[in-house]
């Protein structure tokens, strides 16, 4: 037996695990939800308004800046962060 067969390694963690698409894109949806039901009530208090917008805003940004990495990935660009092109056809 050699020293691989011996020694199990760690399995390789699924793509669907690794892509933070579907936390981001619920998040975002549930601050919008949030937002909208917030606005909808007849008292509404201003603060939890606008930290309903803020949480709306930072899943935006958080959408925007995982696309521009991807697509740095997926174009190979030397700078680009590692570990983002999970689901690469071949």
């Amino acid at each position: 037996m050699t020293e691989e067969q011996s020694e199990p390694g760690v399995p390789r963690i699924p793509d669907y695990l690794l892509d933070p698409r579907p936390v981001v894109i619920i998040g975002t949806v549930a601050w919008t939800l949030a937002l909208l039901a917030e606005m909808l009530l007849r008292d509404v208090d201003m603060r939890t308004v606008i930290l309903c917008a803020v949480g709306v805003g930072v899943g935006a940004l958080g959408t925007l800046i995982y696309a521009m990495q991807r697509r740095a990935v997926l174009r190979g660009s030397a700078g680009a962060q590692g570990g983002l092109d999970f689901g690469r056809p071949d």
